[in-house]
């Protein structure tokens, strides 16, 4: 039976694709009995799916930007601008810096992850990581704007091989090749087929794309060192003048060290419900959690967006819940993860490649899918400025 109370405590942790679509319904239809806050650790959102294009350039920075802290004022939040440090899930806490902890009677995790490798000799120091991806365009654009400037010849090194690996290859050389350069781009990855995290019609395709475009591809080749114009692999040395870290997903380790139950590699294990396990007050979605039942759900935005909705429906039925209103109506739902989605790629020169049911096709029609589908999501969250005061 649930509790009399004015008003519970919800807590969202992080400003990813899941929690920008619980803000947006929360503006339309606020929960009348709970106090949202949100920790974010930056007030801006990027858009993971546009930053290749970004790094292509095609899109200017603002282009790619949701405003969570707007948006979080918009929907009546509290807005909290500090890092999360520790979720204590036995004690409903969530420990930020530089400030008391917030307790909650409701919580959700959406805090993205962290890259396997960061700690090989000269990656944090030398090599660009995806993640986080705001300090990536900064830093990316810093540098090939150094590249652009110090020679004719621009040699980038984009190490994993999975999606965001293989479209920053490929727009980073259209960005280097329209700009007059003479661009050496080369994908690297440990496994034996660097294009092995791409659904097979999409790989052949992208495969034929690389040799048209000059794209070296070296699989079984596991990156060991990155120097200030060198990436190591193993024992042999790879001129470099930008080497981009784009390896697999890694889990954060503030949450790691927190007492929550976790999967073999360290993320936080949810239940259909997106519920942590054994946690029904506290949930985890996008890149920090793992669905029991379906490991073979990859680490990707497009997961993450889909997560947004039935995340939204629970956090409700946990509200009505906590607040002795729950019925078979109101009891949560299971987030039900599509298998076969529509994969798109970037190539950088105003074409895309597309995937689904086991085909592929490609082409400047298939690139203006993808802008169509990436402005519009960013697009919804777009919020107008507050009228200034008379």
């Amino acid at each position: 039976m649930g509790r009399t109370l004015d008003a519970l405590d919800l807590v969202l942790v992080g400003g990813g694709h899941a929690h920008v679509q619980v803000l947006r319904r929360l503006a339309v239809a606020p929960l009348p009995h709970a106090r949202v806050t949100l920790v974010l650790d930056r007030p801006e959102a990027v858009y993971s799916g546009m930053v290749p294009g970004f790094a292509a350039g095609e899109y200017a920075m603002h282009e790619l930007e949701i405003d969570v802290a707007a948006l979080a004022r918009h929907a009546g939040a509290a807005l909290v601008l500090a890092p999360a440090t520790r979720v204590d899930a036995a004690q409903r806490r969530i420990e930020v810096g530089g400030r008391e902890p917030l307790r909650y009677d409701l919580a959700s995790l959406d805090v993205g992850a962290s890259l396997r490798g960061l700690e090989l000799p000269g990656v944090r120091e030398h090599a660009l990581p995806t993640r986080p991806i705001r300090a990536f365009v900064d830093r990316l654009e810093a540098q090939l704007a150094a590249s652009l400037r110090a020679t004719s010849r621009a040699r980038v090194a984009v190490v994993g091989g999975g999606a965001a690996g293989v479209e920053l290859a490929f727009c980073l050389e259209a960005r280097l090749r329209g700009a007059g350069r003479r661009p050496e781009v080369a994908l690297i990855d440990a496994s034996p087929d660097p294009l092995a995290g791409l659904p097979a019609a999409l790989r052949r395709r992208a495969r034929v794309e690389a040799k048209r475009r000059g794209v070296t591809l070296l699989g079984g080749r596991a990156a060991t060192r990155v120097e200030a114009d060198a990436v190591w692999l193993g024992d042999e040395q790879r001129a470099a003048d930008i080497v981009v870290w784009a390896t697999g997903a890694a889990p954060w380790p503030w949450l790691r060290e927190s007492p929550l139950p976790l999967d073999a590699q360290g993320f936080v294990r949810v239940r259909p419900t997106l519920q942590v396990v054994g946690y029904d007050d506290l949930y985890a979605v996008g890149d920090c959690a793992s669905l029991d039942g379906a490991p073979w759900v990859p680490k990707a935005g497009v997961h993450a967006v889909r997560e947004g909705p039935p995340l939204e429906r629970n956090l409700r039925a946990g509200v009505a819940g906590v607040c002795g209103e729950s019925n078979a109506s109101r009891a949560p739902a299971p987030y039900r993860p599509q298998g076969d989605f529509l994969a798109l790629l970037n190539l950088g020169d105003g074409r895309a490649l597309g995937a689904k049911w086991g085909m592929a096709v490609g082409g400047r029609a298939i690139r203006r899918l993808k802008d169509h589908v990436d402005r519009g999501f960013v697009q919804r969250f777009r919020v107008a400025p507050a009228a200034p005061h008379a």
